[in-house]
């Protein structure tokens, strides 16, 4: 029997890397859950109707985040391309025994309209095994759709 994974989706927002860390920064979050044996092509028309339903969008890009060490804490990333990322992704996950996985992704209209640059405010929040808590409002400006996407480092 497939084991039922858990994901919590982040769009619209950045991906910011640091010394020891790649934090997804997003107001915008959805929940999806899939069967681990789940292919790239329908993940991605899953994610697309979770969160857009009939708005006809395609996804761009899938950046995985998990926890690449806990002493010190680490976090680390990598893109879902194909099949064997998309297995990659699964075993780490599976491995790890989170109660869920942490996907940002990116999308791009069917009509190949770029939008211009959006304003919003991102807010982190994570508390480490060591039960220490970090917490930061951030102004963030990102091109959405573009081909060129830019993470700006943190200030």
């Amino acid at each position: 029997m497939s084991k039922r994974i858990s994901v919590v989706i982040y769009y619209d927002g950045e991906v910011c890397n640091t010394e020891n860390s790649v934090v997804f920064l997003s107001e915008n979050t959805a929940r999806l859950v899939f069967n681990q044996n789940i292919d790239l092509t329908e993940l991605c028309k899953r994610i697309r109707r979770k969160i857009f339903e009939t708005t006809p969008m395609k996804v761009l890009s899938i950046k995985y985040r998990f926890c690449a060490s806990v002493d010190p804490v680490t976090y680390d990333s990598f893109d879902i391309k194909g099949a064997r990322s998309l297995e990659a992704m699964v075993q780490t996950h599976l491995t790890s025994e989170s109660p869920y996985l942490k996907l940002y992704v990116q999308f791009l209209s069917r009509n190949n309209t770029f939008a211009a640059s959006i304003f919003t405010a991102g807010r982190e929040e994570y508390t480490t095994p060591t039960r220490h808590s970090v917490s930061r409002w951030q102004n963030i400006e990102a091109l959405v759709f573009s081909s060129s996407m830019k993470y700006p480092t943190p200030a």
